[in-house]
């Protein structure tokens, strides 16, 4: 006998309770082992989550000092205080944290979109967009914040999905520790909050109080200036997108570049049922709207002269992968519901159809993840070879007794970290009595610089571990 429609529906469209709360855990714990495995892999933090684990350092010895290396994040900084009770073991824990992150969103968009009536296939399209998106896997082996950003948005909309509003509230909070473009969405949240739950109208007072803490106080304390940490992220390199003759339309155009096709299709879906007004769920619009909300927001910030860093947009393309995958969903369930007369498995047959198709629209941006990886791969080695031409140097304390120390302008915080100094102590420009660690010709995958110069005959070769040379002229 032919499956009728609305069963094919309700095979679809599973009910919400299909996907219990207690899952979140089980998710959470499950990525971190994941990641923790992921550590027997090259890895190391980059730039950013260095300068991290050196606030988190300086913190414990109550001696934090902000002024110098990137903008300041409260949620990093407070694994990373934790994290430096052990050392040695900080920037491992800390790039598992980030991994955990990504691993976890993955399985939360599939969870998100079965959620909003997209089924297991709708979540699976989400999931391999978010994981083929330029860059988003990368940024997460390298220890960037993002895949932890999109890992607590998508948990805040289950929760809420859930009609656990504090705890999604709580992991809203989370990411507006992460990056002020969460904010405003936040505090839209928080405003509805405020007439729907007035219960939480104490816990959403005292978020705000300690956000403004979190981010204000520590720069405040650490550089003076309780406002640096915008004036740093409006400080962009010179080959940043704020210096294009149209910066916001260089975030849009980005932020789509990032995004697989089949997420653009997807969204594209969402925006055709809407406009055609056959299908208008509030909460997938919601998930759509917010996405190119994020991304003027984004735009906006760029034209007013923030870096547009491409890790800027994937909060956007994270959401614009759900949507995607719920436009999808949609147009699996039409195929479906036009097979269902003459098959009583039509409704399958047509979601592999379909899978298939948007496996083969995937293959394009899944090509990006090898270079990826060879790029997070040469990161690791190169900061393993500065180990050991630290150690060929005379160690630590005897580079730091030496006098100044000099190197490019990306490795400046690793040094720092593993010199166990302040980020002001490494310079860019070299001066005797000294050390200069200066890398020989980078992988295309790694950030490069002009070669250091080092024109005085004082400085001396002491010691050469590839790709490093290292000079030293020091105090006698």
């Amino acid at each position: 006998m032919p499956t009728s429609v609305p069963s094919l529906r309700r095979a679809w469209a599973r009910p919400r309770r299909a996907m219990p709360a207690g899952g979140l855990g089980t998710i959470a714990l499950g990525s971190l082992g994941l990641a923790l495995l992921s550590l027997l892999l090259p890895t190391t933090p980059t730039y950013d989550p260095y300068a991290w684990l050196i606030w988190g350092r300086e913190i414990l010895h109550l001696d934090l000092d902000t002024e110098f290396g990137p903008s300041w994040k409260p949620l990093p900084v407070l694994f990373t205080t934790v994290f430096g009770l052990v050392p040695s073991a900080a920037p491992d824990l800390w790039v598992a944290v980030a991994r955990a992150g990504a691993i976890a969103s993955l399985a939360l968009s599939v969870r998100v979109v079965w959620r909003l009536g997209g089924g297991l296939a709708g979540g699976l399209v989400a999931a391999a967009c978010l994981a083929a998106a330029t860059g988003y896997l990368r940024f997460a082996t390298i220890g960037d914040s993002e895949g932890v950003l999109v890992a607590l948005l998508l948990a805040a909309i289950d929760l809420h999905l859930s009609g656990r509003r504090r705890a999604a509230l709580w992991l809203a909070f989370g990411a507006c520790l992460l990056r002020p473009e969460a904010w405003p969405f936040a505090g839209v949240y928080a405003l509805w909050l405020w007439r729907a739950e007035p219960s939480l109208r104490r816990t959403t007072v005292g978020m705000v109080i300690g956000g403004i803490v979190l981010w204000f106080g520590p720069e405040l304390w650490g550089s003076g200036d309780a406002l640096r940490a915008g004036k740093r992220a409006q400080d962009p390199n010179p080959n940043a997108i704020a210096f294009a003759d149209f910066p916001a339309w260089e975030a849009v155009k980005r932020t789509v570049s990032m995004t697989p096709w089949p997420a653009r299709l997807g969204v594209l879906a969402v925006v055709a049922g809407w406009l055609s007004g056959r299908w208008r769920d509030r909460r997938v619009g919601l998930v759509a709207l917010a996405a190119v909300a994020w991304m003027l927001e984004v735009a906006i910030m760029t034209e007013r002269g923030f870096s547009g860093n491409a890790r800027y947009m994937i909060a956007p393309v994270a959401l614009a992968c759900v949507a995607g995958g719920l436009g999808w969903a949609k147009a699996f369930a039409l195929a479906g519901r036009r097979l269902a007369p003459r098959a009583a498995r039509a409704g399958a047959v047509a979601t592999g159809v379909a899978l298939v198709a948007a496996a083969a629209l995937l293959v394009a941006p899944a090509a990006k993840l090898p270079g990826d990886w060879r790029s997070a791969r040469d990161e690791a080695n190169l900061m393993a070879a500065l180990d050991r031409a630290i150690a060929a140097a005379g160690g630590p304390a005897h580079v730091r007794a030496c006098g100044s120390v000099t190197t490019g302008p990306f490795q400046v915080t690793a040094l720092a970290w593993k010199l166990d100094v302040h980020i002001r102590r490494i310079d860019l420009v070299p001066t005797v009595p000294g050390t200069v660690f200066r890398s020989g010709p980078m992988p295309r995958s790694i950030p490069g610089a002009p070669p250091i110069t080092v024109g005085d005959p004082r400085w001396r070769a002491v010691a050469h571990v590839d790709p490093w040379e290292v000079l030293q002229t020091c105090r006698t």
